[in-house]
């Protein structure tokens, strides 16, 4: 996977640092489309973020695709294949973190534990690029926000 130049620069942040820069960005007015993902931040995540996916049914995950009404799925590469797994559904929110506004995606219960405890909060990074946190409502995991770029691809 190509590194891109927005991850080069986080790939080298705390998880702290991310917290602080999610605070500073704006919430995107509409996520509609298709959006490739990124996993960022130190090495350590970037490395088990994706074995861990595989041990909660996202295993090759490379994105989601958001709807005109809400509605969404993820994105999970098998080999040359792109399927589909795991509804979810996303709507502007008061952010968990700072009581501000941001776009977030929930996991309705139809889904298999945890990812009806999961939420994705999410801003805009840059016109392209949106800055996602992942929160556990739940467990051990719930204070420490997990963090992702999604990459607009036309």
């Amino acid at each position: 996977m190509q590194v891109s130049p927005q991850a080069t620069h986080l790939n080298y942040q705390s998880l702290r640092s991310f917290q602080a820069l999610f605070a500073t960005l704006e919430a995107p007015i509409s996520v509609q489309g298709f959006y490739r993902a990124e996993f960022v931040g130190p090495a350590w995540l970037r490395w088990i973020a994706p074995k861990g996916l595989w041990l909660l049914g996202l295993g090759g995950w490379c994105g989601k695709d958001f709807a005109a009404d809400g509605t969404g799925i993820n994105l999970l590469r098998r080999g040359d294949t792109i399927i589909r797994r795991f509804p979810i559904q996303v709507a502007q929110v008061v952010s968990r973190m700072d009581g501000r506004p941001c776009q977030a995606v929930t996991y309705p219960g139809v889904n298999p534990w945890p990812w009806p405890q999961v939420t994705d909060e999410l801003r805009q990074l840059d016109e392209r690029t949106l800055l996602g946190l992942t929160f556990f409502i739940i467990g051990p995991l719930a204070r420490l926000p997990l963090p992702f770029l999604l990459h607009k691809e036309p």
